[in-house]
């Protein structure tokens, strides 16, 4: 299969004979022309191969591309690379057309010299468009970057404080992370209330673009984990919440055993990740976490006693922040929902576990209850749910900026 490398451009795309990424090597030059393709300009990869040595294998919804002893893992749809355990984020996504894999070239300009590790260095072009990518002559082993442990974690510093936006009264710029659950050969939940055939995952990723839209209107910046229907790993999911980011919210639909009561349990409840209490808390953790048996790649989680103990940490210092979100979360979804609110949960999901920042888990709803099914197969339901959710981080985002005591702009005498 033959390879091509997507470019999102900061400014309207020229013609494509005006582009090109130069490849520097050992062994000589090599340009490549810059195309359009869906808007965006795009390299062609054939022309990458001899000067790189780009491997490119497509497995189902899962690219593996490897250069100079690294692989990097993608999945399509989704806004990240994984590389030596490093999960890196990446300025769009990865998609198939015409036979051919097209990958953002972020992943060249940046990750590529990040993971692979002083072998490559990005010279950007002026004004930025293009580049050039050059491969330095040094012969050290190829190492990708460790990630950071929880407590040297890169945090950006707050911004400046501004004027409140007119929506939301907040005051800095903010990040989410938004993770519709389930997704490609995994499709959650059946849906025994859900009509057409939706299950689980579809009704998760309609929420979870809602949701992005919604803060994206409050001027807070979201990305999803999953756009299109693919299966990402548990643990990838939740590492894409770190630096920039504020929170992480994984979207969900709650199913009951089959039982007499099966169809008579409705509403909505939110999880942050400690130990289940309870056998029912136990149950959906346990139904959510048996997605790891549709991943086949390997989890970029730290493991062993070291990576126990980093998780530990990391799950101690987010706990009441987590727990606080919850609870604003779950009230406000609770007014809208027609099943009313079960309360603020704790369990131990695994996709909680990687996020570096405070994180919860919210079961829009029982699939399994008539009215249930029905609200979240609705667009106006979704609607409702992706809109009361975006209020409850509001208020969330509205108590840290208290706790970091923004102060109001000076004004003029």
């Amino acid at each position: 299969m033959s390879v091509l490398l997507w470019l999102v451009l900061v400014t309207a795309p020229r013609a494509p004979a005006a582009q090109a990424v130069l490849i520097t090597t050992p062994r000589g030059e090599t340009s490549v022309p810059v195309t359009t393709e869906r808007g965006s300009a795009a390299v062609a990869a054939p022309r990458l191969g001899p000067p790189l040595g780009l491997t490119v294998a497509l497995d189902g919804s899962r690219v593996n591309v490897g250069l100079s002893g690294v692989v990097f893992v993608f999945q399509l749809g989704a806004p990240f690379v994984r590389a030596g355990g490093v999960v890196y984020g990446l300025v769009g996504e990865p998609y198939v057309a015409r036979d051919t894999v097209f990958l953002p070239l972020h992943w060249l300009a940046d990750c590529v010299p990040r993971a692979v590790g002083g072998r490559y260095r990005w010279e950007p072009a002026p004004g930025g468009d293009t580049g050039r990518l050059v491969e330095l002559p040094i012969a050290s082993a190829v190492t990708a970057t460790p990630p950071s442990t929880p407590s040297t974690a890169p945090v950006l510093p707050p911004s400046p404080a501004s004027a409140p936006n007119p929506i939301t009264g907040l005051r800095q710029r903010h990040g989410v992370v938004i993770d519709p659950g389930h997704g490609g050969v995994d499709p959650g939940n059946p849906g025994r209330y859900f009509p057409s055939g939706l299950v689980e995952k579809d009704i998760t990723l309609a929420i979870g673009r809602l949701l992005r839209a919604e803060l994206t209107r409050r001027a807070i910046v979201a990305t999803l984990t999953r756009s299109t229907d693919t299966l990402i790993d548990l643990t990838d999911r939740g590492a894409l919440c770190k630096a920039a980011c504020d929170l992480f919210v994984s979207i969900h639909v709650n199913a009951m055993p089959d039982g007499r009561r099966a169809d008579r349990v409705s509403g909505v409840e939110t999880y942050f990740l400690s130990d289940a209490k309870t056998e029912d808390q136990q149950r959906v953790a346990q139904m959510e976490n048996e997605a790891i048996s549709f991943e086949t790649g390997t989890s970029s989680v730290a493991t062993g006693p070291l990576g126990f103990i980093l998780r530990d940490l990391q799950v101690n210092e987010y706990l009441r922040e987590s727990a606080q979100l919850a609870q604003l979360v779950q009230d406000s979804a609770a007014r809208i929902h027609p099943g009313g609110g079960r309360g603020v949960q704790q369990a131990g999901f695994t996709v909680l576990t990687t996020a570096r920042r405070p994180a919860i888990l919210v079961e829009t709803g029982f699939a399994t209850n008539r009215t249930d099914g029905a609200f979240l197969a609705s667009s106006l339901g979704q609607h409702k749910i992706a809109s009361a959710i975006a209020d409850g981080i509001v208020a969330y985002l509205l108590e840290l900026e208290r706790k970091r005591a923004v102060a109001p702009p000076a004004r003029g005498r």
